[in-house]
């Protein structure tokens, strides 16, 4: 039986959050293209599977959250393990959205 677990993280970007919507979308196009060559074969926690929640800290920071239902690949084979790859995963996606949103902006 695969392990099943849910994943959310958070990033806060110093843009707001009418703003953070549209550049998240950017941001997927954009992570398409420019995909880390030795990222980990784990598609289903790429966060445009997930649930993605943005709320506004204050007028000119928004809080975007991930939320993902991930299931390992294969029953009993490193389970912890591949769920912990796709937690740096996810954490490192949105450490890359918020270098994105701050460094294109204007």
């Amino acid at each position: 039986m695969s392990v099943c677990e849910e994943i959310r993280q958070s990033v806060e970007v110093n843009i707001p959050v009418d703003e953070a919507n549209e550049r998240w979308t950017r941001f997927l196009f954009w992570n398409l293209y420019h995909r880390p060559l030795k990222t980990p074969d784990i598609s289903e926690a790429e966060p445009d599977a997930g649930f993605v929640h943005l709320e506004a800290v204050d007028e000119h920071t928004t809080r975007a959250t991930v939320d993902l239902n991930y299931c390992s690949h294969f029953a009993g084979i490193s389970d912890a393990e591949e769920i912990a790859q796709v937690r740096r995963h996810l954490g490192e996606t949105l450490a890359r959205y918020k270098e994105f949103v701050e460094s294109h902006r204007g």
